[in-house]
């Protein structure tokens, strides 16, 4: 890892989750349990050498939720130990947005930080903290459809553009996002989105955001990751496919 400095940690989790509200779910969707743990665990458990580092984690939510205190009990059996919860009163414009949000909350914006959600499970053995590099690091996948960021790189690595919702490659973003540091990544959010034709869909998205760092000639690399070790959570349909199927046999503990 860079400096050997674990990075600061922002997981996004600000989201209204109607589609699981319209589903007839009854719990936010980061209290489903599958498989003896909550999608919130199983997302977290993708970070596990993070975990390991000692990063600190910064969780953003919606104050209506009420989730600090499952996001601190379910840190303290995930092994995470330096945790903030940082509480919003209403829905913001994007994920790009919501990570901005942790700012009063980094205690060294000066450092390494990534931004993960929480819907998505990785085997942890394909997200080593040691493999970060440049100013931008992007764990891909080979998604199917077009419901992702797709990132195009060189035959290095480095990447070239991403877009949101445009399959410009096969390489599907797995929802995590580092940068060198959270100054480098307030920056690039105030000039970015400083042009609003720089929204997506109406939304501030992460992913796009590393454009502005590849026209400055910041290197931003590709990280591979295979197909069978990414699980979706997003939406009803992919939870209820996790939950029928067997306990996956990745090494989370």
């Amino acid at each position: 890892m860079s400096s050997l400095i674990p990075p600061t940690v922002i997981i996004t989790m600000a989201g209204m989750g109607q589609r699981f509200r319209d589903a007839g779910y009854t719990v936010p969707k980061y209290r489903i349990e599958a498989h003896g743990r909550t999608l919130f665990a199983w997302s977290m458990l993708s970070l596990r050498s993070f975990i390991d580092a000692g990063s600190p984690f910064i969780f953003v939510a919606l104050r209506q939720d009420g989730a600090e205190g499952f996001i601190r009990d379910q840190a303290v059996e995930l092994g995470i130990r330096d945790v903030a919860v940082v509480e919003l009163d209403a829905l913001t414009d994007g994920q790009a947005t919501s990570a901005l949000a942790a700012r009063d909350a980094v205690a060294h914006p000066d450092r390494p930080m990534l931004v993960y959600n929480i819907d998505t499970h990785v085997d942890p053995a394909h997200l080593p903290a040691g493999a970060v590099r440049g100013d931008g690091w992007v764990p891909c996948f080979p998604g199917p459809g077009a419901a992702w960021s797709f990132a195009r790189a060189d035959g290095t690595g480095r990447i070239e553009e991403l877009r949101e919702k445009e399959r410009i490659s096969d390489d599907a973003t797995v929802g995590l996002y580092w940068f060198s540091s959270f100054t480098l990544y307030a920056r690039s959010y105030a000039e970015f989105f400083a042009d609003p034709a720089n929204m997506a869909k109406g939304e501030k998205y992460i992913a796009p955001l590393y454009n502005h760092l590849i026209r400055a000639g910041r290197p931003v690399y590709l990280h591979r990751i295979p197909f069978e070790a990414v699980v979706p959570l997003g939406t009803p349909a992919e939870v209820t496919r996790f939950v029928a199927g067997p306990d996956p046999a990745l090494s989370v503990d």
